[in-house]
């Protein structure tokens, strides 16, 4: 007849453990919970970087108003210009039209220049002188002459002598005066640069807007 030991009777075996496993699983837990808060930090860290507030067109200067600042997330892969540079984006041109609500990225704006063979010329012009539609940077528009406020009916010499219209291109947004008027900065013909200002300080400029030429 078989007789078996009790479980109490029979050895146990003891469990071994490595110090050098155990070691390693601390390790590695560790190494994990390090890595989880990194991309959880850099996926929720944020900084503030520039938007555009309103469209702007190629050539037309930066404004403070035209850039506010916002919170994005310090992993996108876009390169932002900082909050902090600011000052050296105000007053720069912008090389490409940058549409309302986007991000200002490097290397979308540059010096303000003048096209080689072509003077700016600035003009004040009250209601009536300008188109009344949207008119925006880029635009093409003639310069034409109006007569002296003494000329009327009769005075046909003196209107005939008037120079032709120059053909222009409006560089930026008109701007609002306290008087009503708005202000026009224009690139001219260098060679029509005299007359046209002369014009304009006559208050004898109408501004016609054309075709862009092809």
């Amino acid at each position: 007849m078989a007789v078996f030991a009790s479980d109490a009777a029979r050895p146990r075996l003891r469990t071994r453990r490595s110090p050098a496993w155990l070691a390693a699983g601390i390790v590695a837990i560790c190494l994990g919970g390090l890595g989880s808060a990194y991309v959880f930090t850099s996926l929720t860290a944020s900084h503030s970087v520039l938007q555009v507030t309103r469209t702007l067109h190629r050539g037309e200067l930066i404004q403070p108003t035209d850039l506010a600042a916002i919170p994005v997330g310090a992993a996108l892969d876009v390169p932002t210009v900082s909050e902090a540079r600011l000052g050296e984006v105000v007053g720069r041109a912008v090389v490409s039209d940058v549409p309302n609500g986007s991000l200002l990225v490097d290397g979308s704006w540059g010096e303000p220049g003048v096209p080689a063979g072509h003077s700016r010329v600035g003009l004040r012009l009250p209601s009536g002188r300008y188109p009344a539609t949207d008119v925006r940077p880029g635009t093409p528009v003639l310069v034409v002459a109006l007569p002296p406020p003494a000329a009327g009916v009769g005075a046909g010499a003196e209107a005939d002598a008037l120079p032709g219209s120059v053909r222009a291109t409006l560089v930026s947004a008109p701007t609002a005066q306290p008087d009503g008027s708005f202000a026009f900065d224009l690139d001219v013909p260098a060679e029509a640069a005299e007359a046209v200002a002369r014009l304009a300080a006559a208050d004898r400029v109408v501004l016609v807007q054309v075709e862009a030429r092809r």
